[in-house]
């Protein structure tokens, strides 16, 4: 995929005019949870992860480094969603065991915060 591709995928995802990626991101939960309890395919589970951390990464990116170019806020967006999806976790396994359906909950409390935070800054310096 060439740079203009992935720009024009980027400024898609970051503007989510119809919540089309954040409907996606929810999607590849869903697509997560019922990989790890039922299918289990090594596959299934890379497309849906791929899916998750390109949309989630992109939204926190821009939230919080628009300054930065299109490699760095994708860069810094995925290490700052990481953190986040440990703490929500670290925050579930203190309250009770992370099983599959925790999992999912902490995949979805994530995803809903990175959601919001693009909404909240808008696609302002979308680049």
């Amino acid at each position: 995929m060439d740079r203009s591709k992935l720009t024009y995928l980027t400024q898609l995802v970051i503007r989510d005019e119809k919540l089309i990626f954040t409907v996606a991101s929810y999607a590849s939960i869903i697509t997560i949870f019922l990989n790890i309890s039922t299918v289990q395919s090594l596959v299934v589970g890379i497309a849906a992860s791929i899916i998750y951390l390109f949309i989630n990464a992109t939204f926190i990116g821009q939230a919080f480094f628009q300054s930065h170019n299109l490699f760095i806020k994708f860069l810094l967006g995925t290490l700052l969603l990481i953190a986040i999806l440990g703490l929500v976790g670290l925050a579930i396994m203190l309250l009770h065991n992370l099983d599959n359906v925790r999992t999912a909950i902490a995949l979805s409390i994530t995803a809903l915060l990175t959601s919001a935070l693009n909404r909240r800054v808008g696609p302002k310096n979308a680049t």
